[in-house]
C-alpha cells in the first residue's frame, strides 16, 4: 500500500511505501494513534483509508528524512491522502481478473472499461494500465523468470 498526499495547497506530491515501514517505525505508529491499535489493525484500517492510520504512517515515514517534525506539524486535510495499491498489490489484483477474462462474453471495449477501474486504484497508473493491456492480451500472470 501508498500513502500518497496531495497537498491542496499545491504542494509536492508525497508519496509513503507502507511496505517498506520497519519494525521500531511500526511500534512508533502502534503508539502514536490514539487508540494504540495493534499492527494488524493498522494494516486493516490503512485498507478502509483510515485517515488517522493514514495521517501516523506518512507521518513517521516522513520523519525519515525530517527527524525534528512533530506530529502536529503533520496534519493534512483528509481528502488530501489516500491509499493506493503498489504494484505487488496490482499485480494481485490482475490475477483475479485474469481468470475472469477467460469467461468474460463483453467485447474488448467493455473489458477494458470494466478493468479500468484500478487505475483509481493504483499509485501508478502507467503500471496499472500495462497491467490492464496485458490481462486484456492474455499475458498475465507474467511466465516465471529464470534465476
Amino acid at each position: 500500500m501508498i500513502i500518497v498526499h496531495t497537498p491542496s495547497d499545491g504542494g509536492e506530491v508525497e508519496q509513503f511505501d507502507f511496505k517498506t515501514v520497519r519494525t521500531a517505525e511500526a511500534s512508533r505508529i502502534t503508539t502514536l494513534l490514539t487508540d494504540k491499535a495493534s499492527w494488524p489493525e493498522v494494516k486493516q484500517r490503512l485498507t478502509d483509508d483510515d485517515p488517522d492510520v493514514m495521517r501516523v504512517v506518512g507521518f513517521v515515514l516522513k520523519c525519515r528524512a525530517q527527524p525534528e517534525l512533530r506530529l502536529a506539524d503533520f496534519d493534512p486535510m483528509v481528502a488530501d491522502l489516500a491509499v493506493r495499491f503498489d504494484h505487488r498489490e496490482v499485480d494481485e489484483w490482475a490475477e483475479g481478473a485474469a481468470s475472469l477474462v477467460a469467461v468474460y462474453e463483453g467485447t474488448a471495449t467493455q473489458l477494458e472499461a470494466e478493468l479500468s477501474v484500478i487505475l483509481d486504484l493504483a499509485a501508478d497508473q502507467d503500471y496499472a494500465r500495462t497491467v490492464i493491456e496485458r490481462v486484456i492480451a492474455g499475458k498475465f500472470p507474467p511466465a516465471p523468470t529464470a534465476r
